[in-house]
């Protein structure tokens, strides 16, 4: 019921937030950052989270500057710890036994498209390299 209801209401808020890319940029920027500002004090009290998101905000700055994406390093700050706690109780419930992962197929085969994932740019550079040797 609950998704069929989201349906309209995800389409209004659609054409409603859409209203918000009309706004001026000088007046959308202070606006974002008091909610930035506000919502990083709010979550503990304290002016250090306030200047470590203030911080944060200038790193992102210089980051995409100089065409490096925001994106990963995000997603790495918000999901890192979650991977972590989560990846530490499972090597604590196979008693440190690393080996585990990798004895289902799927997860062998996960293990292997992420290991392909990683070096693929790698053996892509590799070849460019060697073809432009000959």
């Amino acid at each position: 019921m609950a998704n069929l209801l989201m349906i309209p209401f995800g389409y209004l808020s659609i054409k409603c937030s859409s209203q918000m890319l009309k706004v001026p940029r000088n007046v959308l920027m202070p606006g974002i950052l008091m909610f930035c500002i506000v919502g990083s004090f709010a979550i503990n009290n304290s002016v250090f989270d306030v200047g470590t998101m203030l911080v944060m905000g200038v790193v992102g700055y210089f980051l995409e500057a100089n065409g490096f994406p925001v994106a990963p390093v995000v997603l790495g700050i918000v999901l890192g710890p979650i991977v972590e706690k989560n990846f530490m109780m499972s090597v604590i419930k196979t008693e440190w036994d690393v080996t585990q992962f990798f004895t289902r197929p799927v997860s062998a085969i996960l293990c292997i498209i992420t290991i392909f994932v990683w070096f693929y740019p790698l053996f892509i550079a590799l070849l460019e390299r060697t073809r432009k040797m000959r």
